[in-house]
């Protein structure tokens, strides 16, 4: 079932205050007043929800009370030092000594009423993919709350789970990180029974230092887990294995990639096939039981996604078939491997984030798809907070451009002219090389320089919005 089955369960402000450790300010309250889910952002306050009054870097919720209350608001939580906001006297206020403590204390509230399974999601790469996998994995079993876009971080999290029935079967709960201690206190939160690591790559290298670093970040999902809570991790990552050496090996699953069999992994990729635009087909095996799933994406790391999804649709007693048919049906929110088909070109629209791992991969994908029936572009944006190696790191994407044989590149972006560099000095001719930082004119040379059945990745760091790139294309192309 689809998180639009469901409605956010009504609550009551009394008990929120206590779950909260709040403080009543308001004079005067209606007895057994209720609120129906909660925003931080007064724009995003519909009848009923209790706003919270985050301090932000540019602006303050506090200033924005009267506005949550005008819109319907159930309510607001603000310091209570700061005491009631102008045009609030009517209005039910609750003082908070953090707010933003406060919204964590009450999801952790909500959390520990809830009697289904949570399962928390985490990595350098595709973790949105593999949580809307695993979503729909899991809706066979029962309705499914989900994480929504990037609510993913101190402020989604709770929000996402303050937003639930509590009636679901299961939850899946994303979760971003930037350094070490976020996903802990996410974690503490969610308490999932199952706790996912995708990978572990060269995101966030500029805050953490090194893959070491990054693998103790994202494994602190691992000390997070629920009583008797279970580790799924990549069999080709011995870093996330190091992070989850306290779980005895029962508690603990693995996935394996495409060319790896190791006896303990309880999924395995048996192979990947590439279907055009189309996506892929999978041969896997979960336990010993064969499956194929017609996957509506490309390429071995959506792949990998796939089988990640499977084994937590095994570790909580799904019908394996069932949630491998409901894989082929899983819609992903935009920017993520999307496929298109523009001015008759076979587009993979990848723009919402990169970083070297996700890079390759995609690279990887367009030019296995492209084969040698069709020639394969690129236009690819920085790489954004990948350390003091970024100009070597995009030089070697540059390099892998010209390697796999693709036949141009058209780079935007400062960090990305170092990827033209590298893909001229690998052999790809002048003539076929772009560095601009103009999305529009990355789009027209490779409109130009390509023709139908042709393959174009569009791919880089959320910052740079290349999908920008991608409707200039459109636009060029006529499609």
């Amino acid at each position: 079932m689809s998180d639009s089955s469901r409605a956010p369960k009504v609550r009551f402000v009394d008990w929120a205050v206590g779950a909260m450790n709040g403080t009543r300010l308001s004079s005067e309250e209606p007895a057994g007043a209720t609120f129906i889910g909660v925003a931080a952002d007064s724009r995003a306050v519909k009848p009923g929800r209790l706003f919270f009054a985050l301090p932000g870097e540019h602006v303050d919720g506090f200033d924005f009370c009267a506005a949550a209350v005008t819109s319907g608001a159930a309510g607001v939580v603000v310091p209570s030092a700061r005491g009631i906001p102008g045009d609030c006297q009517d209005a039910i206020v609750i003082g908070v000594p953090d707010v933003r403590r406060a919204l964590g204390d009450l999801a952790r509230a909500v959390r520990a009423r809830f009697k289904g399974r949570v399962v928390g999601v985490t990595g350098s790469n595709g973790k949105t993919t593999t949580k809307e996998l695993i979503a729909a994995a899991l809706g066979v079993g029962g309705s499914v709350l989900r994480t929504q876009g990037n609510f993913n971080t101190d402020v989604g999290l709770p929000i996402t789970v303050l937003d639930s029935s509590e009636d679901e079967a299961f939850w899946v709960l994303e979760m971003a990180m930037r350094g070490r201690g976020e996903i802990a206190y996410l974690a503490d939160i969610a308490k999932p029974h199952i706790g996912l690591v995708t990978n572990v790559a060269g995101a966030h290298l500029e805050r953490l230092g090194s893959l070491a670093e990054v693998a103790r970040a994202k494994g602190e999902i691992f000390h997070g887990l629920a009583e008797g809570g279970l580790a799924v991790i990549p069999a080709d990552e011995p870093l996330l294995e190091a992070e989850a050496s306290h779980l005895p090996e029962e508690r603990k699953a693995r996935f394996a990639p495409a060319g790896q069999r190791p006896n303990h992994a309880l999924v395995r990729i048996l192979e990947c096939i590439p279907a055009g635009e189309y996506g892929s087909v999978i041969r896997l095996s979960v336990g010993f039981l064969p499956v194929i799933v017609r996957l509506p994406l490309a390429g071995e790391h959506n792949a990998r996604n796939a089988a990640a999804a499977l084994t937590v649709a095994a570790l909580v007693g799904l019908p394996i078939l069932d949630a491998a048919k409901a894989l082929e049906t899983a819609a992903l929110p935009p920017h993520r491997s999307a496929m298109r088909v523009v001015g008759g070109r076979k587009v993979m629209d990848d723009c919402y984030n990169a970083n070297p791992t996700s890079m390759m991969a995609a690279l990887q994908t367009v030019a296995a798809s492209a084969g040698n029936s069709a020639a394969a572009f690129a236009i690819l944006g920085d790489m954004l907070e990948i350390g003091a190696e970024a100009a070597n790191a995009h030089e070697d994407i540059g390099r892998a451009v010209a390697h796999l044989r693709f036949a141009g590149l058209a780079t935007v972006g400062d960090l990305a002219e170092s990827m033209a560099v590298g893909a001229r000095a690998a052999g790809l001719e002048d003539r076929r090389v772009l560095a601009t930082r103009d999305p529009a004119h990355a789009a027209a040379a490779i409109a130009e320089w390509s023709k139908p059945g042709d393959w174009v990745l569009v791919k880089a760091s959320r910052g740079m919005r290349l999908e920008r790139a991608l409707e200039a294309l459109q636009y060029k192309l006529g499609a």
